[in-house]
């Protein structure tokens, strides 16, 4: 921006940073997950042994004994550390290995860092912009750099695929870009992919976020056998099905899953589809509206679904009210 001082012009980068209890830290357009600690009843003080093992499991989830011997300490001290981290909810358990015949706990940082407040009081100053910081958390493998590090893929809406049918749900990925538009910059590369250009071009090594059913999605239909909760491959447009035995056959139920990329290691994949095309808007009306509660059961499992179901409340024939139906999760 630029100010007048002195009846001169003087230009000025201004920097924000705004802090949500749980969420973000936005430096700049860099966004930063934090936790925000009360001032009441005591601040977790946190250093030495305790703050180079949050550094160290902030740039990789490892074992205790691993930690112990790249920081040269022992193994009674890291645990000590580590059973106080995860209780302030600063680390969590990711997973297991097996280290000489035994089973050890991996340990990942939860943020990227902490915050601690001095007084309960809110600040006279203006109120600083609400980030979704579950969103934020949800699409986490997909910002880098406060770049949006995807592809949306949508169906195409010519006739194509083993059902030769034509999408009709894939302008519905507007809705859901223009909120992720708050988390991230778009990429320098065209972010809209058709599911038939992915599949000529061979571009799988990306995340991505796939929009729209398999009957009209291709990707969908190749995402489909990995997702925890599927859609009937005999008639994609039958509903959806879990290996519980549990079934979701409404026009309106829909799936919005987060998964490891079948396609390329170490990239996701994030499926918003309906039964129907109108299941498809109701889960992104879900995901860009109310994802504070759709997404309260995600915690940073690497695979997350939740089937939702639509409803027309008022009566005009357009849905306006979404309910999460069950949540499925494998860390």
């Amino acid at each position: 921006m630029e100010i007048a001082l002195a009846g001169k012009p003087l230009k000025v980068k201004l920097q924000w940073m705004v802090v949500v209890r749980d969420g973000v830290l936005d430096l700049g357009g860099e966004l930063r997950r934090v936790a925000v600690f009360d001032p009441e009843p005591e601040p977790p003080a946190i250093g030495g042994l305790a703050l180079r093992i949050l550094r160290e499991l902030r740039a990789r989830p490892m074992y205790p004994r691993e930690l112990a011997r790249d920081l040269g300490v022992g193994e009674q001290a890291v645990y000590y550390h580590i059973r106080r981290l995860e209780r302030l909810g600063l680390i969590r358990g990711v997973g297991t290995v097996r280290v000489r015949g035994a089973s050890a706990r991996v340990y990942g940082a939860s943020y990227d860092g902490y915050a601690q407040l001095f007084s309960s009081a809110p600040s006279r100053a203006a109120q600083p912009r609400q980030v979704p910081h579950r969103l934020l958390a949800f699409f986490d493998e997909f910002v880098r750099g406060g770049v949006l590090r995807a592809s949306f893929v949508v169906g195409s809406p010519e006739p194509h695929g083993p059902f030769r049918a034509a999408a009709r749900d894939g302008h519905y990925a507007v809705q859901l870009a223009l909120v992720l538009g708050s988390l991230a910059s778009p990429p320098a590369s065209f972010a809209v992919k058709l599911d038939v250009d992915v599949r000529a071009e061979r571009s799988y090594d990306e995340n991505m976020i796939v929009v729209g059913g398999p009957g009209t999605n291709l990707i969908a239909s190749e995402l489909n056998p990995h997702l925890p909760v599927r859609f009937d491959e005999r008639n994609y447009w039958r509903g959806l099905s879990d290996g519980e035995g549990r079934e979701f056959d409404q026009p309106t139920d829909a799936l919005i899953a987060k998964i490891p990329s079948p396609f390329s290691p170490g990239r996701f994949a994030v499926l918003v589809a309906g039964v129907r095309h109108v299941g498809t808007k109701a889960a992104v009306l879900a995901l860009s509206t109310d994802h504070e509660r759709l997404l309260s059961g995600y915690s940073g499992e690497r695979t997350f679904a939740v089937v939702v179901r639509g409803y027309d409340l008022d009566g005009d024939g357009k849905v306006d009210s979404v309910e999460p139906l069950r949540y499925y999760s494998r860390t």
